[in-house]
């Protein structure tokens, strides 16, 4: 389930609370996964504030998050602004399995704006073999660089989950990358936007799930919503099964620059 939540600026506690009506809503269509935008639970536009907003992985938000995730048997995905054991602060993306145990953190690799004042890149990227498929992070702004779904669909990353902090006016870009990332890489690729404003920064919602053709199997608008939508991994050996763009890719070994001297 896609949940495009419009938390409340720096409210841990009260954003926290309302994860649990999430879960609620997901046990009761029964899915898998429930997945949240970017920087989840504190907002986005909290630069001047992480001081006392960035938390380590075993702070309370992800505690919170886990004994959830282990109450209503649900995997889950959320951004964090982390700070780590270094001091250094990461925006990255956390996955919980359905016991709450800890699956994998993701460090955003590519920053934005003022993200490069605060936050460190990561360097590695991230695929986890869960039971419903092999699962690939990305966060927001990596969309726009199609050689990091390219990396994850390599390392065989069957469905990309990507939570997002999106504004207008990138509603129709957005989407078409995500379409575009799904399509050049033949696998299922899912972005978690948000919705609402934060003083200068209106988000632009949104969130699309595409399938391994380039499909929109699920879009949501503007406002505030969750949508659920079915994968189907089989999808991928079909859409695979005309052409196969992962195995037919040819990588150049050098390129040569004609100085307009050469015929």
């Amino acid at each position: 389930m896609v949940a495009q939540t419009n938390p409340f600026l720096g409210e841990t506690a009260t954003n926290l609370e309302a994860l649990e009506s999430l879960c609620r809503l997901a046990v009761e269509a029964k899915v898998d996964l429930l997945a949240l935008p970017e920087l989840a639970f504190t907002g986005y536009n909290i630069f001047e504030r992480l001081d006392g907003l960035a938390e380590a992985i075993d702070g309370s938000i992800v505690t919170e998050a886990a004994r959830l995730a282990d109450r209503y048997n649900l995997h889950l995905l959320f951004g964090l602004a982390e700070r780590q054991s270094n001091g250094e602060l990461s925006n990255s993306a956390i996955l919980l399995d359905d016991n709450g145990k800890h699956l994998a953190t993701y460090n955003k690799r590519h920053l934005w704006d003022r993200e490069n004042e605060f936050f460190t890149a990561g360097k590695k990227s991230c695929v986890v073999d869960t039971r419903f498929g092999k699962l690939g992070l990305m966060i927001c702004y990596d969309n726009e660089f199609p050689e990091v779904a390219r990396e994850l669909a390599q390392a065989g990353a069957e469905i990309i989950l990507s939570p997002t902090a999106n504004m207008l006016p990138n509603t129709e870009r957005q989407v078409l990358q995500i379409r575009a990332r799904a399509m050049d890489n033949q696998c299922f690729v899912a972005c978690i936007n948000r919705s609402g404003v934060e003083e200068t920064l209106h988000y632009c919602g949104n969130s699309i799930v595409a399938g391994p053709d380039g499909e929109v199997l699920g879009q949501l608008g503007l406002a505030a919503g969750s949508m659920i939508v079915d994968i189907d991994l089989a999808r991928i050996d079909e859409s695979r099964s005309h052409q196969d763009y992962l195995k037919d890719l040819r990588v150049l070994k050098g390129t040569h620059v004609f100085n307009g001297a050469e015929s």
